[in-house]
């Protein structure tokens, strides 16, 4: 509305502007006592229109003031939250999931292979009807805690945008349209468990197909110190005095250092009150070894609350790699 009545505005005085330049140049003037209607439509709206330009633009300034402060201030609501949520966490004693059990269901997720659409080998005899389970429903088989609503299902989309692409995790609902929101419409076993599953569900879309600079969000699931193995580094060579390419200064292929594999990578999942905490690791080329803590509060089998509390680098790490735009 603001961009049409400055435009509007613009074009009036644009208008009175060409007007009056006619009038004092050409013999035949416009502002004639016989034309007298035409000259008091424009000398009386033009200036009007123009007024309510300039209201307009200091109520936008009014606005976007106040909508930068409740920006601001919902930020340092949020701030608050999670600080609250990682004192909560250290309050906790005891975990309420066994670590073996919290890996065995993160593999057998990680497992399903969306590239190739693999199936795991205690998946293949889950069939439904007579045919094949999809992607989505392979997904729901291993998080056995959660349902959708009735008529909904589980939908993943590829989308490029811009600079990079990555799946996105929908629900379809029942008039066809697909929701980001999908916790808004799962039901959830108010347990521990299910707590686990909703985390696992919710970060997911770290571990699905990307593409280009969606990379920089890709992880790597880290649930013992084995994972830690497996995970190969670049380090820095000696940097010469010509400026170097990322692969005249990294070298592949080196082990993870004793810094990183002492580290405790140990997935936690524990209650404090009516919210669970949920606490695990990744490793991400672009941050290093991480420790993510969320809170879930569940009402009704419902996730009513879902905050990404804390991320605490445990080894830090940049492979080197920029993706540049070509």
């Amino acid at each position: 509305m603001e961009l049409v009545v400055i435009i509007y505005g613009i074009a009036w005085l644009l208008s009175l502007l060409t007007l009056l330049y006619i009038h004092f140049t050409e013999k035949d003037k416009l502002f004639r006592r016989d034309n007298w209607k035409l000259s008091l439509f424009v000398i009386t709206f033009a200036p009007i229109i123009f007024l309510v330009m300039l209201l307009c633009i200091l109520i936008s300034c009014i606005w976007d003031k106040k909508k930068d402060g409740d920006v601001k201030k919902e930020k340092e609501i949020e701030e608050i939250k999670k600080k609250q949520a990682v004192e909560n966490f250290k309050k906790c004693h005891g975990f309420l999931v066994d670590s073996a059990v919290i890996e065995q269901i993160g593999r057998k997720l990680l497992n399903i292979n969306l590239d190739t659409f693999r199936m795991p080998e205690e998946l293949q005899m889950k069939v439904i009807g007579k045919r094949i389970p999809t992607v989505e429903e392979k997904i729901l088989y291993v998080l056995d805690k959660i349902q959708l609503l009735e008529d909904y299902g589980l939908q993943l989309e590829y989308e490029e945008r811009g600079i990079g692409g990555r799946t996105y995790i929908y629900v379809k609902e029942p008039n066809g349209n697909l929701s980001k929101n999908f916790l808004d419409f799962v039901i959830v076993d108010d347990s521990p468990l299910g707590a686990l599953q909703v985390y696992f569900l919710s970060k997911l879309w770290h571990y699905l197909p990307m593409y280009w600079h969606g990379y920089y969000d890709r992880r790597f699931s880290v649930f013992s110190k084995d994972d830690l193995l497996k995970i190969k580094v670049r380090s820095r060579k000696t940097r010469g005095e010509r400026p170097l390419k990322p692969s005249d200064i990294y070298e592949e292929g080196n082990d993870l250092p004793e810094e990183a594999l002492a580290c405790d990578v140990t997935p936690k999942v524990t209650r404090y009150e009516d919210k669970y905490y949920v606490s695990c690791c990744y490793w991400s080329e672009f941050g290093g070894l991480i420790r993510e803590l969320v809170e879930i509060k569940i009402e009704n089998n419902k996730v009513t609350e879902f905050l990404d509390a804390n991320r605490e680098v445990l080894y830090r790490y940049h492979c080197g790699i920029m993706y540049q735009l070509v």
